[in-house]
């Protein structure tokens, strides 16, 4: 088959091995047991050699994980039943003990922060939250020795960028595993192994399945790196049910086609954006103001299809207005839909951190995120000022 990723979205994971019938759309398989007429048949089985419960493996799942693996250019991917889930399994598979240290982004998703510091606290590891888009991280991993390293392929929500080669030098130079989230890109924006990550991470209810209408994660790396997740797996019984797997996937089908336009738009909704005096900044990597840039064109294939801008003299309260206001835009805390998505960072991504933890970030209460659909980009942009406007009382 092709390693184009458009070829590889619209074929991958579409037959089942063991069958001569490939149905278009591969039908939901909702049995959670199957029976056998052999008993040897049953045995291999329950070793994941064919589908005898859907908490071992199940076939939609299957067919999910092997077209993302094919995205991401893995030797395999296990799903999970959401995003989170799958970043608590990959921290419980690195073996952590105490005094052993992880890195993770100081700006990043704080619910991911949050997880990670109950999970650290708990088994008394050092948790070092840094901004690893900052000069010299690959140095202070180094030093720190850590036992693992998650990075962001774009933060969330300020949107920098962190050169994911550099830091993958460091953690090999460590025997540190690198692990990185690149929902925001997702794989057509950027593949994170190929920059040397040793697992790349997705929240599947995102991008990949594109509509929000099902909840999913995934991780991928190489089949010895996968195999203990989906070993885990079947005792934790995180699973994917199939409904969501074949939502999922029936999203994936598209997704290049549609991150080509979301990016897009994104990219005019941003310079637009730019020229407004209601706004004391406009965050985006595709714009020479960002100050990450030089190092987006070269680990991404494009500026990517999230903005960000703070409201010139906002504070909670005006932009609360602001959400209110939106007309075309919806006022939701997530991301990846057909349609606008708007949020207020303090009191959604970032909700729990800690307002010392905002500060150091650099997340203000003035600051919107924005992840761009696929409606007109003028439409999106005449929204938002308007509302801006409307919420600042001019």
């Amino acid at each position: 088959m092709s390693t184009k990723q458009k070829t590889l979205a619209v074929h991958a994971g579409t037959r089942l091995t063991g069958s001569r019938a490939v149905p278009i759309s591969p039908p939901v398989s909702v049995s959670a047991v199957s029976w056998f007429d052999s008993s040897d048949d049953l045995d291999g089985a329950l070793d994941g050699k064919d589908y005898a419960y859907a908490r071992i493996s199940a076939p939609n799942t299957t067919l999910l994980e092997e077209a993302v693996a094919a995205l991401e250019g893995a030797e395999a991917c296990v799903a999970y039943a959401s995003g989170m889930a799958a970043l608590r399994s990959l921290f419980e598979a690195q073996g952590f003990k105490s005094g052993d240290r992880l890195v993770m982004p100081a700006d990043g998703y704080g619910v991911t922060r949050a997880l990670y510091k109950n999970l650290c606290a708990t088994l008394g590891v050092e948790l070092h939250a840094l901004k690893l888009s900052d000069a010299g991280m690959d140095a202070r991993i180094r030093e720190l020795k850590p036992r693992m390293v998650l990075a962001e392929s774009i933060t969330n929500p300020l949107l920098r960028v962190a050169d994911l080669r550099l830091l993958a030098k460091a953690c090999r130079d460590v025997g540190a595993a690198f692990a990185v989230d690149a929902t925001f890109p997702s794989p057509t924006g950027q593949r994170a192994l190929a920059l040397g990550a040793d697992y790349a991470v997705q929240s599947t209810s995102k991008w990949l399945n594109g509509h929000s209408d099902a909840l999913g994660g995934t991780v991928s790396g190489s089949r010895a790196r996968i195999e203990v997740l989906r070993s885990a797996r079947i005792l934790t019984g995180d699973v994917l049910g199939p409904f969501e797997a074949w939502l999922t996937l029936r999203g994936l089908r598209t997704l290049p086609v549609r991150m080509q336009a979301h990016a897009e738009h994104a990219a005019h909704v941003a310079r637009r954006l730019a020229e407004s005096t209601l706004l004391e900044r406009v965050i985006y990597p595709g714009l020479p103001s960002h100050p990450d840039h030089a190092v987006a064109r070269e680990v991404l294939h494009d500026g990517g299809p999230m903005v960000a801008f703070e409201i010139r003299g906002a504070g909670r309260p005006e932009a609360m207005r602001f959400l209110e206001a939106l007309q075309v835009c919806k006022p939701a805390p997530s991301l990846g839909d057909v349609g606008t998505l708007v949020m207020h960072a303090a009191s959604a991504s970032a909700r729990r951190m800690t307002p010392e933890e905002r500060e150091a970030a650099g997340i203000r209460e003035s600051l919107i995120r924005v992840s761009v659909g696929l409606e007109d980009p003028d439409d999106v942009v005449e929204d938002l000022l308007q509302a801006v406007a409307r919420g600042v009382g001019r």
